[in-house]
C-alpha cells in the first residue's frame, strides 16, 4: 500500500471514530400549562441518564402531579425529577389536579412577646381573609406576613384574602418604631438658655448652631462633660443619637 493511501485510510478511520463518539445535545422545555411561572429549559446529553429539574411552577387551587409530553396528559408521563435518557428535543407540560382536603395556616409571632393566634383552617379552593394580627411587639409596628421569618418569601398584608393548596407557616413582619430623642444644650456659664433640639432615633442631622454668649470667652466646642473631658462635638456637626444627649458649651478665654 502506498504511503499516501495508508495516510488517507488512517485519517478517515480517525474521523469516523471521532464523529461516532461525539454525542448530540438535546433540549427539554418545561411548560407551566396553565400554572404560574416562566417557561424554562434543560440541556441533555445523548445517551446520558439525567434527572429532570424540580418543578417550580404553581397553580392556585391545584397541586402538581407530574409532567407529560401532551398538555392534556395523554402523552408520555414523567414524575417530578425522574431520571431519564433523552434522544430528541422535547416539551414537557406540567400536569395539575384540583386540590382537595383541608389545609392549615400557622401564625408565628417572629419575635413578638405579647398576643396569641390560633391556627386557621382552609378548605381546598376556598378563598377567605387571613385572621387579623393579634401579636404585639414593643417598639415595633406590624407590617404584614411572610412565608419566611427574614421576609424573603411570599408576602401578605393583614387580613389579605387568600386561597391555599397546602399547609402554610406565616411569620409576622416588624418594623422598628423610631423614637423622638433630644439634644439638651447647656451654656456652662449659669446664665443663658438654648432650646433643646429634637432628633429622630438613628437618623443623621446637624446640631443646631450655638446661640450662647459668654463675655470674655470664645465658643470652642460642645462636650458631653461640663469640664470638657467627655466626647467633643463641633458646632453644627452632623451626628445621630440613640438616647437623649446633654451637651455643654466649652469656652476659650479671649487673649488680649
Amino acid at each position: 500500500m502506498k504511503k499516501t493511501d495508508f495516510l488517507f485510510t488512517t485519517l478517515l478511520a480517525c474521523f469516523l471514530l471521532f464523529t461516532g463518539c461525539r454525542k448530540e445535545i438535546f433540549i427539554v422545555t418545561f411548560n407551566p400549562n396553565g400554572g404560574e411561572g416562566a417557561i424554562v429549559t434543560q440541556t441533555y446529553t445523548e445517551k446520558v441518564n439525567q434527572p429532570l429539574m424540580a418543578n417550580l411552577f404553581t397553580n392556585k387551587g391545584y397541586t402538581f402531579s407530574g409532567w407529560n409530553t401532551a398538555p392534556d396528559g395523554n402523552g408520555a408521563p414523567f414524575a417530578n425529577m425522574e431520571t431519564i435518557i433523552v434522544s430528541e428535543n422535547m416539551v414537557l407540560y406540567a400536569q395539575w389536579k384540583p386540590a382537595s382536603g383541608s389545609f392549615t395556616v400557622t401564625f408565628n409571632p417572629n419575635g413578638a412577646t405579647a398576643g396569641k393566634m390560633e391556627e386557621q383552617t382552609f378548605e381546598a379552593g376556598e378563598t377567605k381573609p387571613l385572621l387579623a394580627n393579634q401579636f404585639h411587639y414593643r417598639g415595633y409596628k406590624f407590617t404584614g406576613w411572610c412565608t419566611s421569618a427574614n421576609g424573603s418569601g411570599e408576602k401578605f398584608v393583614n387580613q389579605q384574602p387568600v386561597t391555599i393548596t397546602s399547609d402554610m407557616n406565616l411569620y409576622a413582619q416588624w418594623e422598628r418604631i423610631l423614637q423622638t430623642l433630644y439634644v439638651l444644650f447647656y451654656a456652662n456659664n449659669d446664665t443663658d438658655t438654648m432650646k433643646y433640639q429634637p432628633f429622630l432615633e438613628g437618623v443623621y442631622q446637624n446640631l443646631d448652631s450655638n446661640d450662647f454668649k459668654h463675655d470674655g470667652f470664645n465658643f470652642k466646642e460642645w462636650n458631653t462633660e461640663n469640664d470638657g473631658k467627655g466626647q467633643p462635638y463641633q458646632d453644627k456637626e452632623r451626628i445621630r443619637i440613640f438616647t437623649n444627649l446633654k451637651l455643654y458649651a466649652i469656652w476659650d478665654t479671649i487673649k488680649h
